[in-house]
Parts: structure tokens; sequence; C-alpha cells
């Protein structure tokens, strides 16, 4: 996976995960960011939405099985708000959040072969 690949996948995934939901009014917190990892790069992106008038646990379960659905390892912590947690597969993190205020989903991408330095100087060249 090159370093625009990445990044594109961590989009996808969360642009992807918010159209399953029942929601108005999701933003992008700025563009994906780059940072380093092992001996390369990966990705942290965001959106959030307000929270809609639905049930925010079946929200979470949706959001579940889709991620299970792209090799992504979850976990449901129900003690407050239902938050998902996942890693795995196309991503290094990814959680989504039920509130109480907001929605958010916030993804760190896979690690991908490349230069940290040359791409926060040059951009992404793939």
């Amino acid at each position: 996976m090159t370093p625009g690949e990445a990044r594109s996948s961590l989009i996808q995934i969360t642009q992807d995960t918010a159209a399953l939901l029942d929601v108005v009014g999701w933003e992008r917190h700025g563009d994906a960011t780059v940072g380093p990892c092992g001996d390369g790069v990966n990705w942290a992106y965001v959106e959030s939405a307000p929270v809609p008038d639905s049930a925010p646990l079946d929200d979470a379960k949706t959001v579940a099985d889709y991620w299970e659905s792209l090799r992504i390892t979850v976990r449901i912590n129900t003690e407050k708000s239902p938050v998902v947690f996942g890693s795995g597969g196309p991503v290094t993190a990814i959680s989504f959040g039920a509130g109480p205020n907001t929605y958010n989903i916030a993804g760190t991408s896979a690690c991908a072969p490349g230069d940290f330095r040359s791409i926060l100087r040059d951009g992404i060249t793939d």
C-alpha cells in the first residue's frame, strides 16, 4: 500500500461509515494529517456530526458490523455513550463515539512505506 492509498482508504472508510447512519451534518476536521510510523507514514482523519434522534447503541452496532466486514477487529464499550473501537485490517485504529453531544469517527490509517519528511515537504506523490 502506498501512502496515498493509505490516506484514501482511511477517508473512504470514514465516509462510508458516516453514510451508513441516518445522520445529517457530518463535517470533517481538516484534511487528513500525516505522521511517522515504523518505517513509513500513516494518516489521521476525523469527522463529526450532531447526535441524531436515533438509537446510539443501534448505530454503534451498525458501525461495528460494517467494520468487521472490512476485517477490522471491534469492541463496543457501553459504559456511558456507546463507543466502537476498531483495529487491524486497513487501519491501525478507528473509533466511533455516539454522544453525548456529537457523533465522532476518528481513525489512523495502516502504516505505509514512505518518507515522512518528504511527504510533509512535497505532499503525496503517488
